[in-house]
């Protein structure tokens, strides 16, 4: 399951010759302003390209549109109990690629393989109240809005409101 693809994208594994395409995402707030801090340099944008999506592959994936072969995003499956079989969905996509269904249709693609190849049973998305895009994002892939929080935000560690979207196998 290193690669699949969807309508519009394919999923597979970073490699070192994305760091280009990386680097354009990781330099722009706009991308990841929920994510991660913006990467000002090159040399510190290949640097968490290699340390954190190329080091350890397993379990997220680079997403390159079909027409242009960039990568124009990532998704990840983090925070995996092994006991409830549940784990969280973590995503960013290049903002001239928001508002096409592309994210849409990659969540909808992994919560599948999770849930019938991978055997998990929750799929949570942990949204910022502000953060309409993937609030809108996980409603349209099945997810419903379980809880409300306030959580330490690991980047800015300031105090923030969460909004917890979950998914449940029935099977």
């Amino acid at each position: 399951f290193a690669f699949f693809e969807t309508p519009k994208v394919i999923l597979r594994p970073f490699r070192y010759e994305d760091h280009w395409d990386f680097y354009s995402m990781v330099n722009d707030t706009k991308n990841l302003y929920y994510v991660f801090p913006e990467q000002k340099t090159k040399a510190a944008s290949d640097y968490l390209l290699v340390h954190s999506f190329i080091k350890f592959p397993l379990g997220q994936w680079a997403i390159e549109d079909k027409a242009t072969h960039q990568v124009i995003g990532s998704i990840r499956i983090e925070h995996y109990d092994a006991k409830t079989r549940c784990a969280d969905i973590g995503y960013f996509l290049n903002y001239a690629f928001w508002g096409q269904g592309i994210m849409t249709e990659v969540v909808i693609k992994l919560v599948y393989l999770s849930f019938h190849e991978f055997g998990l049973k929750t799929l949570r998305i942990i949204t910022h109240l502000e953060n309409k895009a993937s609030q809108k994002v996980a409603k349209k892939a099945g997810f419903q809005l379980k809880t409300c929080f306030k959580g330490s935000d690991r980047n800015t560690h300031k105090i923030c409101i969460y909004k917890m979207y979950q998914l449940t196998n029935d099977r």
